[in-house]
């Protein structure tokens, strides 16, 4: 593929996203995609061949990276409480990074989420069933307070993906940039500090 061709998918893909985080699917619309890119929509459809092929792309290079993301902290060799902190630091950094990811599942799972089937069936539910995999084992081993796994992963999910997509009533409620630097770490700090006592093993 041409340096060109490239060129003009990586645009799309940043206004689709772009485009599908403000407006939803259904509101989304091709040829304002395509003109917001600064190409023509045959162009477009060139690359991509349906709006529903469109917004495929866009979620699947956000879980490509969600992906390597904690991946990579899964693969540190960590265990107990210094791997979870890790897994979480991971899903909190790609969330800071992904804002209109965030958007665009926020609208998904008001609507049921059917078109993020793949992306659950494919990464989401799996990495779960590692994660519960894991705190299993280290419970077993002594190494983490007794908790229940599934229900720790979907309170962590609940409040760090709340934090991001309703960023913008939480800053007219506190009267702060939650998407600060400073909001960020001081955020990540205190949800680290409220897990640890409930899953450390001193």
């Amino acid at each position: 593929m041409s340096t060109v061709q490239l060129s003009s998918q990586e645009r799309i893909l940043e206004v689709a996203r772009e485009t599908f985080a403000e407006h939803g699917f259904r509101g989304a619309r091709l040829a304002d995609i395509a003109s917001r890119a600064g190409l023509s929509h045959p162009t477009l459809l060139y690359h991509f061949k349906s709006k529903e092929d469109l917004y495929a792309a866009v979620i699947a290079a956000a879980v490509a990276d969600w992906a390597h993301d904690t991946e990579a902290a899964a693969s540190a060799g960590l265990s107990g409480f210094a791997q979870v902190e890790a897994i979480l630091d991971a899903g909190f950094g790609f969330l800071a990074t992904h804002r209109d990811f965030v958007r665009i599942v926020r609208r998904e799972a008001l609507d049921g989420g059917g078109r993020l089937e793949e992306m659950l069936s494919g990464h989401a539910r799996p990495f779960v069933e590692r994660a519960v995999v894991f705190l299993e084992r280290e419970m077993a081993a002594g190494r983490l307070r007794s908790h229940d796994p599934l229900e720790l992963i979907q309170v962590y999910y609940g409040t760090v993906f709340t934090y991001f997509s309703d960023a913008g009533f939480r800053e007219r409620l506190v009267g702060e940039d939650p998407l600060s630097e400073e909001a960020l770490v001081r955020h990540r700090r205190a949800l680290t500090e409220l897990l640890r006592p409930a899953l450390e093993v001193r």
